[in-house]
């Protein structure tokens, strides 16, 4: 008298490419994590930059992008979590022009913040 468990259903191809996108979108996040230190001596030269003005620019982005976590959790239960999705890509896009055609130390700390805003969404609470 035993009966076979049902079987699972087969995946849905869009939801093979919603995870897909989030997985890449998740990697250009860690990418941005990993990537500024390694540019630190140039910066310091190009901009004339303390090694405090860089550890500055890692700190308000990880600040901000902390913070924005729990508010972003409360955003895609209000909104959904497409729209907070591309938000946060065009904001990573938004922040990538503004860090690379920033003449000084104010267009890098705007660019680490508006990064900041973009990642929050990655890892909601």
């Amino acid at each position: 008298m035993s009966s076979a468990a049902p079987a699972a259903p087969a995946p849905d191809s869009g939801d093979t490419r919603v995870i897909v996108v989030v997985g890449i979108a998740h990697s250009v996040s860690h990418f941005f994590h990993l990537i500024l230190p390694p540019l630190f001596p140039w910066l310091k030269d190009a901009f004339a930059l303390s090694y405090s003005e860089l550890g500055l620019l890692v700190t308000v982005f990880f600040v901000i992008s902390g913070v924005g976590q729990s508010l972003a959790g409360f955003l895609v239960d209000r909104v959904g979590p497409v729209p907070v999705m591309l938000g946060s890509i065009g904001l990573f896009a938004l922040s990538a022009a503004v860090l690379a055609l920033s003449p000084g130390y104010e267009g890098l700390l705007l660019g680490a913040a508006l990064a900041g805003v973009g990642n929050a969404s990655f890892h909601p609470v």
